[in-house]
């Protein structure tokens, strides 16, 4: 997102929610472009360029140079920073969610059942993606921020439970039942936040 947090003490829900679908429409780019360059030697340059020739305006898509790249840049949190933060829930949920379906994605031989598991994963790291963003908030900041942010949680969640339809019978179930579970915390929080909302 473009400087997200300008004036973000004067941004309702639906402003935030503008601003999100912004980003979630570049990220559609990238996966459109992504099945076909999977595979291919510096797949993100290419899909970088793509995308710009397209009109994309995501300035900062190109990933970095392999010698700009560090290890202790990884913005992944660990368990003691997540566990009594808002979104540890939905966080830990789709990590092990992520975990799970990276073990069966690797031994998956049916091409169409892949794609389906391929287009999951892609969910839930947006899903750890956009949930670090709650995770990285002080307690009770944007509000409106943390309900607009949470509706999309949901629209990538249903759209996480369509792929989940197609997977094998054997483990089908049990990654519905995962995605369902999301998806009710997802509902509950935007109403805990909506009631936060209205208490200021």
């Amino acid at each position: 997102m473009t400087d997200p947090f300008r004036d973000e003490d004067s941004r309702d829900e639906f402003d935030w929610e503008k601003e999100i679908r912004k980003d979630d429409d570049r990220v559609h780019d990238y996966l459109a472009e992504l099945p076909r360059y999977i595979d291919l030697p510096d797949e993100d340059k290419v899909i970088s360029r793509r995308m710009r020739r397209r009109g994309s305006t995501w300035e900062d898509f190109a990933p970095p140079d392999e010698d700009d790249y560090d290890d202790e840049d990884d913005d992944v949190p660990d368990e003691d920073f997540i566990r009594h933060r808002d979104g540890s829930d939905l966080y830990s949920a789709a990590s092990k969610m992520a975990i799970d379906l990276t073990e069966c994605f690797a031994v998956e031989r049916d091409p169409a059942t892949a794609k389906a598991m391929m287009c999951a994963l892609t969910l839930l790291g947006k899903l750890l993606a956009r949930s670090m963003d709650i995770l990285h908030l002080e307690d009770g900041d944007l509000i409106a921020f943390r309900i607009a942010l949470t509706k999309r949680f949901l629209a990538d969640i249903n759209e996480l439970i369509g792929e989940c339809e197609k997977f094998p019978e054997e483990i089908r179930d049990s990654f519905l039942k995962d995605a369902f579970a999301m998806r009710d915390e997802s509902l509950a929080k935007i109403r805990q936040y909506r009631k936060t909302k209205k208490r200021l």
